[in-house]
């Protein structure tokens, strides 16, 4: 292939456009930088950084002011980063890590917004307690709560949680039998119980948490990256919980909003189209009082509203910027960066929205498209790739369970999807809580076992660092190098098979035969504590499938079978060989540099690009039986109501992303056997300039 080349023309036009952006940011207008995919938002976004440096960097250092851009994922941090190099008056950072370095040290505020969050925590269980049958027909509450609400009771009860019904009831009337209740009417219905008694414990340590913010001792609020969960009663929050908080912290704060104006007098926000709407909102409320305050301060939102593919996102920023007090200033960049001028026509087409992406380059004409439709049952994805000498690039899948196949994951991916919390009508939770490389977004289980696994990844690779390591042990670890060595000796010389055996390990009753100091096991222990948030150092393992239970099973009413169904399906999930893992975890953290065939859900193939991209589409996804072909049957359809709108772009926007991924070649698979309404002329219209086999 000859080099691309760029006309002095279009040369010209790209810096007018950056231009646009540098006159804003001169005036400190605020605005949005719109541009389609390939368009080179990140290079955009570090020229806007470098325009600013030059005209005021000195201004900055003096004030102590900053430039502030804040990133959808740490990927993206690092890159540009590793674009602009460190510089004392830049910001970059992911936007949950730079809100809690700016409100962490609030903690008065933030002990006044957690007793709220609790309150309502509260509130809720007391809605739940009335709605349990057991609960609610006892003839005295106070004295139910006597029985049983006790350091004794809790703690048979969690060491007998993951039994059978009938083991459970068994061990459990032991106890039940030393009071006045009656066993048979108490254990009628397990799961009934199991609820209740995790509802009270629930309640319990919450009010003790209430009543130490309240009255009592000293206490830090602490939000934990690595942990998609709250522990409201031990003051720890999540991702989702921070952002919250912060909103509610800085738009309820006017301090704090000029702090925040007066520290970074200028915001760059990109991907904008998956930034959650609480971080919209605080943003928009520091930008009000600084007008209000005649402060210099602008946002500049970069990103492509048709690219919003995650349900968080505000989506497409016009509708969130309209007030008369904050008007934006709109930036269209229309040239593609990144694809053959055959993929840019295709990819006009999918949006529909005249938008305008033309290549930026004079050359790029050596790429292709072609569309085939293909009955489901005679498809072969390994024999399509070799008959069509597809050898690198990427393959771009709508079933999970064969992206889970060809990553070497089924086994788990199969013990997932039967649980109560994804099966069903919650089948679409394997996408946005399993398979999701956004680890904000991920369950929070999920998340703990990712962690659990690159531990486990890290000990292994003799290049690891020691800082890699002893991250995971937690502030109060005590480790020096030798234990450090005797720590990374003992698990390495353990043969690690399934997920029991890891925790095993960690939990140090693996090859105590190993004369493994009590100091050394202390902080091993440690690393598990700090990765599943533990709260008693006995019965790792069975409190680990507590957690999976609750995250599983969510603690449903479930009559006896149901229960022991349930345990055989935790012991087996906990059974399954330790690769089946790894291989998942290697598929989350998946770069898409790797050469020959990678394997991409549509929506995991985001902010990839391939020489070569295999798209391959079906109707039976999420929960519908013709997801693709409503799109296809509905392009041209300008009557489409609002329902069948909002349905009809989240598919157009999952096929914009997924067919911009390729930069020279792109074959659309369609898996149907008929064509139905007006799915072949609106086909044929898409996909005109390449090859269509119908």
């Amino acid at each position: 292939m000859n080099k691309l080349t760029i006309s002095p023309e279009n040369k010209k036009l790209e810096l007018a456009i950056q231009d646009e952006v540098n006159g804003h940011i001169d005036n400190f207008d605020s605005f949005y930088f719109d541009a389609g995919a390939g368009a080179g938002k990140t290079y955009s976004l570090i020229k806007t950084i470098e325009h600013i440096l030059e005209g005021n960097s000195e201004r900055l250092t003096d004030a102590s002011q900053k430039i502030l851009c804040i990133t959808y994922t740490n990927a993206a941090k690092n890159e540009i980063i590793t674009r602009i190099g460190h510089n004392s008056s830049v910001v970059v950072t992911t936007i949950h890590e730079f809100l809690w370095d700016f409100i962490g040290r609030q903690q008065p505020l933030l002990i006044q917004q957690h007793e709220r969050k609790i309150e309502e925590e509260l509130f809720l269980i007391e809605d739940k307690l009335t709605k349990n049958k057991l609960y609610s027909e006892t003839d005295d509450v106070a004295i139910f709560d006597q029985l049983v609400l006790t350091k004794t009771f809790m703690t048979q009860f969690f060491n007998v949680y993951n039994k059978g019904a009938d083991d459970f009831r068994h061990k459990m009337n032991e106890y039940i039998n030393t009071t006045p209740l009656d066993a048979n009417t108490t254990l009628k219905n397990v799961g009934v119980f199991k609820k209740l008694i995790t509802q009270l414990n629930n309640q319990i340590k919450l009010q003790i948490a209430l009543d130490e913010l309240k009255f009592g001792r000293s206490i830090h609020i602490e939000y934990k990256p690595t942990s998609n969960r709250d522990r409201l009663s031990k003051f720890i929050i999540s991702h989702d919980t921070l952002l919250e908080y912060s909103k509610e912290i800085i738009t309820n704060t006017t301090l704090l909003q000029r702090l925040f104006s007066d520290k970074y007098p200028y915001v760059l926000v990109d991907e904008y189209q998956d930034t959650d709407e609480k971080v919209i909102d605080t943003l928009e409320s520091i930008l009000n009082l600084s007008k209000e305050r005649k402060v210099q301060f602008l946002i500049g939102y970069f990103g492509d509203y048709m690219q919003s593919i995650y349900e968080t996102g505000v989506g497409n920023i016009k509708e969130r910027t309209s007030n008369a007090l904050n008007q934006f200033k709109v930036v269209k960049k229309t040239f593609n960066r990144r694809s053959s001028v055959n993929i840019i026509s295709l990819i006009e087409k999918i949006r529909n929205d005249e938008f305008g992406q033309v290549s930026i380059y004079d050359n790029f004409i050596n790429g292709q498209h072609r569309f085939q439709k293909i009955n489901q049952d005679e498809f072969d994805l390994s024999s399509y790739l070799a008959n069509h000498q597809i050898d690198n690039g990427a393959c771009l899948i709508m079933k999970n369970k064969d992206i889970a196949k060809e990553r070497g994951f089924e086994k788990l991916y199969n013990s997932v999807e039967i649980f109560p919390n994804f099966k069903g009508a919650n089948y679409d939770t394997i996408n946005s809580e399993f398979l999701t490389k956004n680890l904000q977004n991920m369950g929070w289980f999920f998340r703990e076992l990712l962690e659990l696994i690159e531990f486990i990844i890290i000990v292994q690779n003799q290049n690891s660092t020691v800082s890699m390591i002893t991250r995971f042990m937690g502030s109060s670890s005590q480790l020096t190098y030798g234990r450090l060595e005797e720590l990374l000796t003992y698990i390495n010389e353990v043969e690690i098979c399934t997920l029991t055996n890891c925790i095993d390990t960690l939990s140090g009753i693996i090859g105590e035969s190993k004369a493994l100091a009590t100091e050394s096991r202390q902080e091993l222990n440690k690393i598990i504590e700090n990765i599943f948030s533990l709260e008693s150092q006995v019965n790792y393992l069975d409190q680990i499938k507590e957690s999976a239970h609750r995250y599983f099973i969510r603690n449903e009413e479930l009559m006896d079978e149901e229960v022991d169904e349930n345990k055989k399906l935790i012991d087996s999930f906990f059974e399954l060989d330790i690769r089946q893992f790894i291989h998942w975890y290697y598929f989350i953290k998946d770069d898409g540099k790797d050469e020959g065939i990678n394997y991409y859900t549509l929506h995991g193939s985001k902010g990839l690009e391939f020489d070569n991209v295999v798209l391959v589409l079906q109707n039976n996804f999420d929960r519908r039986k013709d997801y693709i072909q409503f799109y296809f049957d509905n392009y041209n359809n300008r009557d489409i109501s609002d329902n069948d709108l909002i349905r009809f772009n989240q598919v157009r926007n999952l096929l914009y992303v997924a067919c911009s991924r390729a930069k020279k070649n792109l074959d659309v698979v369609y898996l149907t056997d008929n064509l139905k309404g007006n799915e072949e002329i609106n086909i044929r219209d898409i996909f005109e300039e390449g090859e269509v086999v119908l």
